[in-house]
């Protein structure tokens, strides 16, 4: 299947992902010269779903409304024609039936996924001042609606490309080879179709093409960072950590952000997505669920920390052999500065996850909780635990060309030195405090 069979699919199909009447109704309405905000109301009245959810957007924190709204023509005037036709058609998009079981993907993780990445846009938004985060959310929250195309319409071949049946390296590269056409350049004529705003279908059309992107649109930018900070459960395609990290510096200094701010935002991820599932009325899973894979992630990271880590040490050896070359030790820190930067943020994302569990433990949600988090939530103090103490010895083994090796013991014995430091740092407990000053 080439390209051309594709987008004429889009520009011929009127109902392209099944819309509900309503939704075609909204739609229609909001294309007319002579809408009013009575008009949309009253078609958006007609669904108790669409009402529910443009009720709870109102009424939810990004908007810091003084008083309740409580009629959808309050709702339609807060948030404005344009967020209220985003969420009908997002009304659409996180609809399990248009995920079809051919595709092989979990709705819910899914879900989960587009929430997290909306979730960190509006975060990242706020961060930078943009002036409409709210904006931000909408373009996450839609940033994918060319994969809910593909699943929905082309549901086998598309599990071929998740498969890596096609032999690509990257999802969009698997998508292109199959179908002609990336989901990236398929959402934003999904866009233009639906008469979406241009910051929407721009965002859309380049979220993977970070080289592409204009370096003065904020929003382009804060979609492609979030989509950078945000583990893809659903595909099966990862991006190299080394390059990861190199674009989040790009995207991260174009938006002038520092190092923290990425760390903050990171660590609340988790909470903001269950936040953002609950309002919108999306099914994410349990929380339970989600912990687990949260804990998976971080062993997935701590994995490749150590095989890094151990590609480090042998690099070190090889340039110890070389005398110690000047352009080979500034060559060293470098690579150490990347793993202590990498490092650094899973244990501010572990660190918040662990304040998360305690929170649900708090309200008591459920009496499983009770039983298993906290054992879980010990596992993960140490693993941020240990995970400080590598940060201290990389601070303090990093300026190598200023050490003098007379074994190569004395300096790369990571693991006793790093299990002193930890017997050290247990008798103190001062492992939290160390977390908050890790070098950068």
């Amino acid at each position: 299947m080439d390209k051309i069979p594709i987008i004429d699919q889009i520009r011929r199909n009127d109902n392209l992902l099944s819309l509900p009447q309503v939704l075609s109704e909204v739609l229609e309405e909001v294309g007319k010269e002579d809408f009013t905000a009575d008009s949309l109301a009253s078609i958006i009245l007609k669904d108790p779903s669409l009402t529910s959810r443009i009720l709870r957007m109102a009424n939810s924190s990004y908007y810091h409304r003084l008083s309740d709204i409580k009629t959808v023509n309050q709702a339609v005037s807060v948030l404005g024609v344009t967020t209220v036709k985003c969420l009908a058609l997002s009304s659409s998009v996180f609809n399990p039936d248009k995920i079809a079981r051919e595709s092989g993907v979990d709705p819910k993780e899914f879900f989960a996924y587009v929430l997290s990445i909306a979730s960190a846009s509006e975060r990242i938004a706020r961060a930078v001042s943009y002036e409409a985060p709210e904006e931000a959310f909408i373009a996450g929250l839609l940033h994918d609606i060319g994969v809910m195309f593909l699943l929905y319409h082309h549901p086998q071949e598309y599990s071929r490309a998740l498969k890596g049946e096609v032999g690509a390296k990257t999802l969009v590269e698997a998508e292109a080879k199959t179908f002609g056409a990336d989901h990236c350049e398929i959402g934003s004529h999904l866009a233009e179709t639906w008469s979406l705003p241009s910051y929407v279908s721009d965002c859309i059309a380049f979220h993977h093409h970070i080289g592409r992107i204009n370096e003065k649109s904020i929003l382009q930018n804060v979609v492609a960072l979030a989509v950078l900070l945000t583990s893809d459960r659903f595909s099966g395609y990862e991006m190299g950590l080394e390059e990861r990290l190199r674009l989040i510096s790009q995207v991260s200094d174009r938006l002038s952000l520092s190092k923290s701010q990425i760390d903050e935002i990171s660590s609340s991820l988790l909470a903001r997505t269950i936040d953002a599932a609950e309002y919108l009325g999306v099914d994410i899973g349990n929380i339970e669920n989600m912990l687990v894979r949260a804990n998976q992630e971080i062993w997935k990271s701590y994995l490749t920390i150590e095989n890094l880590f151990k590609e480090r040490q042998e690099l070190s050896e090889n340039l110890l052999r070389e005398e110690h070359s000047r352009g080979a030790m500034e060559a060293k820190n470098i690579a150490l500065a990347t793993l202590s930067h990498y490092l650094n943020n899973a244990t501010m994302v572990i660190y918040g996850r662990t304040q998360l569990i305690r929170m649900v433990l708090k309200k008591g949600d459920t009496e499983c909780l009770l039983e298993k988090l906290p054992a879980d939530m010990d596992v993960m103090d140490k693993s941020v635990e240990k995970i400080v103490a590598v940060l201290e010895e990389m601070r303090e083994i990093s300026p190598l060309d200023q050490k003098e090796f007379y074994n190569m013991s004395q300096a790369l014995n990571i693991d006793d030195r790093i299990k002193q430091r930890l017997e050290k740092m247990s008798q103190e407990g001062t492992w939290v405090e160390m977390a908050e000053k890790a070098p950068a």
